[in-house]
Formats: C-alpha cells, sequence, structure tokens
C-alpha cells in the first residue's frame, strides 16, 4: 500500500491488547442479558460474538504523524478520521473497575467543536497519551515560531521600503 498525504511524517504505530474482545465480547453479552429482547440472542452471541470481535479488532489501527493522529477502526461498517493535532484540545485515559480487570485503557481524543473520538485497549496508553500531547506541542511551537519569524520579516520589508522612500526624498532634494 503506497503512503498517502495522511500517513506521510509517520512518527509511531499503536498496538492493542487483544484482551480487550473479550472486553468487547462481555459487554455485548451484559447488555443482551439487560434486555428480555436480548436473552434469546445472547445464546447466539455465545457463539459468533468472539469471531465477530476479532474481525473488528484486526480493523483497529491508530498512528502518529509529525502533523495528525489517524484512526481507523471497523469491519462491516469502517470509519477513518484524521485529527490534525493543531485542532487536538485534549488526551484523556479513562479506567474503571471492569477495564482494570481486563487490563486495558480507554483513550477519548477531543478537539474543539466535535464528539470525542474513543479507542480501548491501547497498549501503553500514558505513554503514547504523552507523545501525543508532546508532538501537538512542539508542532504548536514550530507554527508559534514560523509566525514570529514573519513578522519580523514583514517589519524588515517595512523598514526597508521606509528607508527606500528615505533615499529617494533625500536624492530628488539635492
Amino acid at each position: 500500500m503506497s503512503e498517502g498525504y495522511a500517513d506521510s511524517g509517520h512518527i509511531v504505530s499503536v498496538e492493542f491488547d487483544p484482551k480487550v474482545k473479550v472486553y468487547w465480547w462481555l459487554g455485548s453479552m451484559l447488555g443482551q442479558v439487560a434486555t428480555v429482547i436480548g436473552i434469546p440472542l445472547a445464546f447466539l452471541w455465545l457463539i459468533i460474538g468472539m469471531p465477530i470481535h476479532q474481525k473488528q479488532f484486526e480493523g483497529l489501527g491508530c498512528s502518529l504523524t509529525d502533523r495528525s493522529l489517524n484512526i481507523r477502526m471497523g469491519w462491516l461498517f469502517k470509519k477513518q478520521q484524521n485529527i490534525p493535532l493543531d485542532k487536538l484540545t485534549d488526551v484523556s485515559i479513562h479506567e474503571g473497575p471492569i477495564l482494570n480487570a481486563f487490563g486495558v485503557v480507554r483513550m477519548h481524543f477531543e478537539t474543539a467543536g466535535s464528539a470525542p473520538f474513543i479507542l480501548t485497549g491501547v497498549k501503553g496508553g500514558p505513554q503514547f497519551r504523552d507523545l501525543v500531547l508532546k508532538q501537538r506541542d512542539s508542532l504548536s511551537s514550530q507554527s508559534t515560531m514560523v509566525s514570529q519569524k514573519s513578522q519580523s520579516e514583514d517589519v524588515l520589508i517595512e523598514i526597508r521600503d521606509l528607508l527606500k522612500e528615505i533615499n529617494a526624498n533625500m536624492s530628488k532634494q539635492e
């Protein structure tokens, strides 16, 4: 597969913990058992649930590039989202008793003006969060430096133009 524009500047890809499949399966089972209609489906889910979650797990991916976070998920209905790092407002890690029992974390990637994007089962979640935030901050500082440099260049150009005008006026007076 050739590298696309969104994948250029690849830094790191995320690994997902296979235990997340059991977490998904158990969550589905509990949801079905909690409803009267779902109880008959729970017996079917005992058989087909794990292969479906295996396919779902295989379609899961996340990579950090120098300017975005590229997330893909889904098996039957695929979704790919590229989150520009300069639009990323927060990366949070959610843990709870059930997540801790499976040894997995849920990460929320939040951007201004949109719903958070959620990834469950990221291996090394805290380290990945720190890497994403560090890259976002370095990208932000680079753009600030470019902006400051551009402003400095604009001032220098204005001074040059003023000096040329002064020089032209002095030449006319002589």
